[in-house]
């Protein structure tokens, strides 16, 4: 093993996108772009392990030559730290479905045309069957599933079923809670499950502007039963609030949102931030976020929560602080 700068996500990460792309990471690198590419139209198709490897060794033997590709400049996951040489995946990102029950103000894949067009809707049970067949898979490392949202995905049961039974522990779903999912709970009872759930409000009027449906009874009653669900003293079930600046950037929107979660014994929460406000923004005055996020911060201490900040959010600190530092925020 050696010391050199580089980021889990390309030294053992792996992105099932949107528009049929696997990916090394999903970061998104405002100045550079990020999310560099291993593969271009993926349809579900057997992979080439040696080939799929190599491809991953070629880039991360650029940061062991200390040659930053241009897309990872300056990306905030970038650490200097001791990495092996072995090729294996410990992080697995699921998120090649577009199909959503609500309509987020923040995301653009129900709307963007190109995503749309260019999204082909494949298998992945084989994939996933196969990855763990020959070892890709590390037991030890976390599944994440994105979206769309994944408990609409015809897959996502059999998909669950699969990791369960091979004895993966660290499972993490992503979810709206519109739609309550019995086999999250077993799998929370089970304690191999964590759950985030974006709801980036504190009051219906709020929710129902960020979402664009009408779903806010529903989902803080389905959290309440993922939280129930957790086992004692457990924290796997944790509350998200992206912030939408000029729509729910206000601290007594906050408030509420962290005095709901609260209520319903959830104990973490992470605060997030719009992407598409970050990107066209980054060379703005970041203040004003950083302030509310050090004001979430507190508030969430006071309350007995504690808060974690995700993707955007953790950008703008980086930004700001003028740091750059790993961030498994949400697990």
């Amino acid at each position: 093993m050696n010391h050199f700068e580089s980021c889990s996500y390309i030294e053992h990460g792996m992105v099932l996108d949107h528009c049929n792309r696997i990916r090394f990471c999903n970061n998104f690198n405002p100045r550079y772009g990020g999310r560099p590419v291993i593969y271009e139209n993926y349809q579900g198709e057997k992979i080439d392990w040696q080939d799929f490897f190599r491809i991953k060794r070629e880039l991360r033997e650029k940061f062991r030559e200390k040659s930053c590709p241009e897309l990872c400049k300056e990306c905030v996951n970038i650490a200097y730290k001791e990495w092996d040489e072995d090729d294996y995946i410990d992080y697995l990102l699921l998120t090649p479905w577009v199909p959503c029950n609500s309509n987020c103000i923040y995301c653009d894949a129900p709307r963007d045309k190109y995503v749309l067009e260019h999204t082909k809707i494949y298998k992945v049970l084989p994939l996933i069957q196969d990855m763990i067949k020959n070892n890709i898979l590390k037991k030890d490392g976390i599944i994440d599933f994105a979206g769309g949202e994944p408990t609409i995905y015809s897959e996502f049961e059999d998909l669950l079923s699969e990791f369960i039974n091979n004895d993966f522990k660290k499972i993490l779903v992503h979810t709206n809670a519109i739609k309550k999912s019995e086999s999250i709970i077993n799998g929370l009872k089970k304690g191999v499950i964590r759950v985030l759930v974006s709801i980036d409000a504190g009051s219906k009027e709020v929710h129902k502007k960020v979402k664009q449906v009408d779903s806010y009874k529903s989902v803080w009653s389905n959290l309440k039963e993922y939280a129930k669900a957790q086992p004692k003293d457990a924290d796997y079930v944790k509350a998200k609030y992206i912030i939408v600046p000029g729509i729910n950037d206000k601290e007594k929107e906050i408030d509420q949102w962290l005095k709901k979660c609260r209520d319903i014994k959830i104990k973490s929460v992470v605060l997030n931030l719009d992407f598409n406000w970050l990107m066209n923004n980054i060379n703005n005055d970041l203040m004003p976020l950083y302030k509310l996020m050090t004001y979430t911060i507190e508030r969430a201490k006071k309350l007995g929560l504690r808060c974690e900040l995700y993707g955007e959010m953790f950008q703008i600190k980086c930004e700001v602080e003028h740091s750059r530092e790993e961030n498994i925020a949400g697990f």
